[in-house]
């Protein structure tokens, strides 16, 4: 009898991408055609991607190693815990991006060019970013991985290549990301007693008989490495800004989504798994609080650059940028906890990883959901620029909604997936008190850099869809995009909202991912019941075990509220009908304004101008004029 393991499953949706990169460009003529084609390789290798995730996370499948040998060399792979939640998010994220490319790529500005390039790359790249969860060396495997995700998406950025602008941006990038794969496969170059193919556990053990020095600088070029993916102060303002909204917008959605978490990932191996007991004695933990100094620096940049900006797509990458710095504290915090020998500062890292792995999830629906949305309005009309647009809810009402669901998930508004993941960050840092030390201050700069993305996401709604536009409010053949679009988007959002409400299936989920990833420092933690047990009550102000079939009341209560809301706004509905008043429309009072001829009218451009102008210094201010 014939046993398939999960690299069988692994390699099989490997192959399959494979084959859509060279079989789909030959229907590159008839581009729906072809874009059918590439979303079903792309859902074939999800379905495997998927099925590997599953049984690694249900503990069917214990993460024990392989090594491929090819010709002589060895590349070993893993799929633990870890590198199964990040496989699944690659492959729901691809899966529904390819289907959005296959309305949105018909777009009048993208028929001048051929599809043969987009769609060779595509599959390509999202084999790139399966391969860095899934190799276990930072040599010959992780460089294959890491060429394959950085040369495709390159190509892809510059999709639009006639732009002159958009080559640049294209091209910076790819030098950045040359960059970065430079200091990563120095680092573990200089790693003692490393060589080609060690993996990771292997590179571990020789950084514990390297000395303080060399210690020092690995440590630092595999931060600089991983940081520059991320999108952290000031490496992720270099580029990530120009590729981000220089990409058609579902590759966008993939770049900001997902790509930049495969720094992440690359980060939390890094902290929790390359700390030998040498380090861990020594001031192993002071790398976490650099981390952590780093990410509520990256924070609150990024997120008041973001504020800055009127072009819809400029806006959402400087927010993946602040996004990546709430990640960024919650791990770094996590692992200074972690190492201090303090059983509070301990149940608060597992408090801390999770919040930021929980958010770290978050951000690739609601992100990729807001490039999308993006692309749904440019294709509509014509442009991503606020100062033009507005007056869309009535013409573009599910985009609308969808819209508005993932502005307040980004914005951490309760009921969607933002607000649970940094109320565990932020929590993390200020229940910690006295003992938590600098990370009681970077809390509470966290907490206040909320209210800014809150403030950038009204705008960015508000400038859209609500405000009386200066063209589309008198229609202009403006329209709702067709379904093609729409459906993968409403998936999305209906995700972020099961995120908002049901959260601690979701905590279960990632305790489960450290409790079954071996090798780590916090997985002794993470299979405590007592440490559980405590993190529960933090979490939900009760004491509930976080098995979710053991509390139902924590799946019951969020549909009692949901009904609740439904029976009020039924009533509403009802009490507007109820007297018998009819309903007329009239011209809106424009207050003077009512030309629309822009020269007269408040746009995005003006609005927070006050503390725009108050944080000239932060940089990333729109030259005026500038569009």
């Amino acid at each position: 009898m014939m046993v398939f393991t999960i690299y069988d499953g692994l390699f099989a949706g490997l192959l399959l991408l494979l084959a859509a990169a060279l079989i789909t460009p030959l229907f590159a003529r008839r581009r729906k055609l072809a874009g059918a084609l590439n979303f079903s390789f792309c859902l074939a290798a999800g379905v495997a991607f998927a099925l590997v995730s599953i049984e690694v996370l249900s503990g069917g499948a214990r993460g024990e190693p392989l090594v491929l040998h090819l010709g002589g060399v060895s590349i070993p792979f893993l799929i633990d815990g870890f590198s199964a939640l990040f496989l699944g998010l690659i492959a729901l994220m691809s899966t529904l991006t390819a289907f959005y490319c296959i309305g949105y790529m018909e777009m009048e500005h993208y028929r001048q060019y051929g599809l043969g390039g987009f769609l060779f790359h595509y599959p390509i790249f999202i084999a790139g970013m399966v391969g860095i969860v899934a190799v276990d060396d930072l040599s010959i495997g992780f460089t294959i991985a890491w060429q394959m995700m950085t040369v495709a998406s390159y190509f892809l950025i510059r999709f639009d290549h006639q732009d002159q602008a958009i080559t640049r941006s294209a091209t910076k990038y790819l030098l950045l990301m040359e960059l970065a794969w430079f200091a990563i496969v120095a680092a573990a170059a200089l790693i003692p007693n490393a060589g080609l193919g060690t993996p990771l556990h292997a590179l571990s053990e020789g950084l514990g008989s390297a000395g303080t020095g060399l210690r020092a600088l690995i440590y630092g070029l595999l931060l600089f490495g991983f940081g520059t993916k991320v999108g952290m102060f000031p490496l992720g303002q270099i580029w990530l800004p120009d590729a981000h909204s220089s990409a058609p917008s579902p590759i966008s959605a993939l770049l900001s989504g997902v790509m930049i978490k495969t720094g992440v990932y690359g980060m939390i191996r890094m902290l929790f798994w390359m700390v030998p007991p040498e380090v861990q004695t020594h001031g192993g933990r002071y790398l976490g609080l650099i981390v952590a100094c780093f990410g509520v620096v990256t924070l609150f940049i990024g997120t008041v650059q973001a504020l800055k900006q009127h072009d819809a797509k400029r806006l959402h990458a400087y927010h993946s940028i602040g996004q990546m710095g709430y990640i960024l504290l919650a791990i770094g915090s996590a692992q200074w906890f972690v190492l201090n020998d303090n059983p509070l500062l301990n149940t608060l890292a597992v408090l801390a990883l999770v919040g930021g792995l929980y958010h770290a999830v978050n951000h690739v629906l609601f992100k990729g959901l807001l490039f999308l949305c993006t692309g749904s309005v440019q294709y509509a009309t014509g442009t991503k620029d606020l100062d033009r647009l507005g007056g869309l809810l009535k013409l573009m009402p599910i985009t609308a909604l969808v819209s508005a669901i993932a502005s307040a998930s980004i914005a951490g508004i309760p009921g969607f997936s933002g607000f649970i993941s940094k109320w565990a960050i932020v929590s993390s840092g200020l229940l910690g008190g006295k003992s938590a030390g600098l990370i009681v201050l970077f809390a509470v700069i966290a907490l206040m850099t909320s209210t800014i993305t809150l403030a950038s996401y009204v705008k960015f709604f508000g400038m859209s869809f609500t405000a009386a536009g200066i063209e589309w409010t008198r229609g202009n053949g403006v329209r709702e995009v067709g379904v093609l679009m729409l459906l993968p988007m409403s998936l999305i959002a209906a995700l972020c909202l099961v995120q908002g409400f049901f959260p601690l299936f979701f905590v279960g989920l990632f305790m489960q991912v450290f409790a079954v990833s071996a090798g780590s420092l916090v997985q002794p933690l993470f299979v405590d019941p007592a440490t559980a047990a405590s993190l529960a009550q933090s979490w939900a102000g009760v004491s509930l075990t976080l098995a979710p079939n053991s509390h139902p009341v924590a799946f019951v209560m969020p549909l009692v509220l949901l009904a609740v809301l439904c029976v009020a706004g039924l009533f509403a509905a009802w009490l507007r009908r109820a007297g018998g008043a009819e309903q007329r429309q009239a011209p809106v009072w424009l207050c003077g304004y009512q030309t629309l001829n822009g020269a007269n009218s408040y746009t995005s451009s003006h609005i927070y101008t006050a503390f725009k102008n108050f944080m000239w210094w932060t940089g990333g201010n729109v030259r005026r004029g500038a569009r």
